[in-house]
């Protein structure tokens, strides 16, 4: 387990948060160009699948660095929004996977998410500095 000072956290969390947020990204563009029917559904689905991975693996590394006593808050809320990247995203391929590209609520999720987690990782590189 990496114990860093909490500028080393906030760095860690920053790089985390903007990964998460480029994979949410990448989903919701996969799906609207699928939905217009842009890209194969196949290649949707892997582009898709390897986010939900890169996603997870985002989620997991960070929450195996012990978290400096001044960011623990901090660390709950950046943890909670890649939690919530993560099931937006798996949710996503669960979709592709049965040809539902164009549920609007899904895109305006992922949309948010993805400004939440850009702000979020702002937030950690001011910290950082």
């Amino acid at each position: 387990m990496s114990r860093p000072d909490a500028s080393g956290w906030d760095q860690q969390a920053q790089q985390a948060l903007k990964d998460a947020a480029s994979d949410v990204g990448t989903v919701r563009i996969a799906l609207r160009t699928a939905a217009r029917d842009r890209a194969w559904s196949s290649y949707t689905i892997v582009l898709v699948a390897k986010a939900e991975e890169t996603t997870g693996k985002t989620e997991q590394d960070l929450s195996s660095v012990q978290v400096p006593p001044a960011r623990r808050i901090a660390a709950r809320e950046t943890l909670d929004l890649l939690s919530q990247a993560v099931a937006s995203v798996q949710e996503a391929r669960a979709h592709a996977a049965d040809g539902r590209y164009d549920d609007p609520g899904l895109v305006d999720e992922l949309t948010r998410l993805a400004k939440a987690l850009q702000a979020e990782a702002t937030k950690r590189e001011a910290a950082a500095q």
